[in-house]
């Protein structure tokens, strides 16, 4: 076995930290994951035949290496993407009692028509549905919709909600060539608000060539798609227009969350800078929500103290090789907060953020 073997731990303990020996400490209220995926085999069968030959330019990117782990994580993957008592079981050992199941990011299948788009959505929402009701006590959904149409997207909307029952939905960081501050996005953002659900804004990646090596593609892309949505969302006024809107950011609210001055410094100095809006930008980066996926002690306390322990709630990415297996361990190896503090970032902010309670659990 070489020294390459014995430090590999693609689907287990993040390297990110030191762990503790052990079962964990808990909390005594419900644990909860917002961030994890749940691929839908029907819907990749419906749209895979239709997708352009270039759908995924990383594919073009990524170094040979990286294309041949991506390869064996896809066929590593397959059974906890898709089996939910595989998932399960993975829930018990991470100490979590919910998970709000939303789709893996490469099925928003945004680059395809709109109308085929529309339907996988479908798709991948009645599946998430009835593992739901199969599972009422330890899961929950978050929807999928066609965002590359605003009316078929707000159509899909209504249905998760009033229909399907759910809480909230997972987004894209951008829609092709728009951005989440399009003008045609804003009847969406006025009826998320209306409907007071979840947003969950998941990467699939910013593509470079200088992103080819050592999976910077996910490393870097991925945060950095996060980061350009945030700075459009802020200066474009969404989170003006939208005061009250609730937005879930995965991997710890991506750069912006620890660099976030420097938006504020571009306001004071540049009028591009304040043409749609009234307060400093880190004024509106306070209202997101951030997920606890930052790997180390150092950082997730950083987030606390920054944004506060209503604004952050565990996400584990599950089951990707970039997941975090020990999360409720990270949120207790944080000694500087309290216990009132470790409830609500291990679960009650989740279910606050879905308007939900630990009884609809019992």
């Amino acid at each position: 076995m070489t020294k390459h073997d014995i430090e590999m731990r693609p689907y287990g303990p993040t390297a990110g930290r030191d762990h503790v020996s052990g079962i964990s400490q808990r909390p005594k209220t419900l644990t909860v994951d917002l961030h994890n995926h749940v691929r839908t085999p029907a819907a990749d069968d419906l749209v895979k035949p239709h997708l352009p030959k270039d759908f995924h330019p990383s594919v073009g990117v990524a170094s040979e290496l990286t294309k041949q782990v991506n390869k064996k994580q896809f066929e590593d993957r397959e059974v906890p993407f898709t089996d939910i008592n595989v998932r399960l079981d993975q829930m018990d050992k991470s100490l979590l009692d919910v998970s709000a199941l939303s789709c893996s990011p490469q099925q928003f299948y945004y680059m395809v028509d709109k109308n085929l788009c529309a339907e996988s959505s479908e798709i991948i929402n009645d599946n998430i549905a009835s593992t739901v009701k199969i599972h009422p006590k330890r899961l929950t959904g978050l929807g999928t919709v066609p965002l590359q149409d605003t009316d078929l997207a707000l159509k899909e909307l209504d249905r998760c909600v009033n229909e399907l029952g759910f809480r909230g939905i997972q987004i894209g960081a951008r829609v092709g060539k728009d951005e989440l501050s399009a003008e045609r996005l804003e009847p969406f953002w006025k009826r998320c608000e209306e409907l007071d659900i979840l947003i969950f804004i998941h990467p699939s990646s910013f593509y470079s060539d200088r992103f080819g090596e050592h999976y910077m593609l996910n490393i870097i892309g991925n945060p950095l798609d996060t980061t350009v949505a945030i700075h459009y969302l802020i200066f474009d006024g969404v989170m003006e227009r939208y005061p009250n809107i609730k937005f879930y950011l995965s991997h710890g609210g991506a750069f912006p969350a620890s660099y976030a001055a420097r938006m504020d410094h571009a306001y004071g100095a540049r009028i591009d800078c304040r043409q749609k809006i009234f307060k400093k930008p880190t004024t509106y980066l306070k209202k997101f929500y951030f997920d606890t996926l930052v790997f180390s002690i150092d950082q997730l306390e950083f987030l606390i103290k920054k944004y506060g322990a209503d604004h952050i709630a565990i996400g584990t990415d599950y089951p990707a090789d970039m997941a975090e297996h020990d999360p409720v361990e990270h949120v207790y190896q944080i000694e500087s907060i309290s216990e009132e503090e470790r409830e609500k970032i291990c679960g009650l902010n989740a279910l606050r953020l879905l308007n939900l309670s630990e009884d609809d659990f019992r």
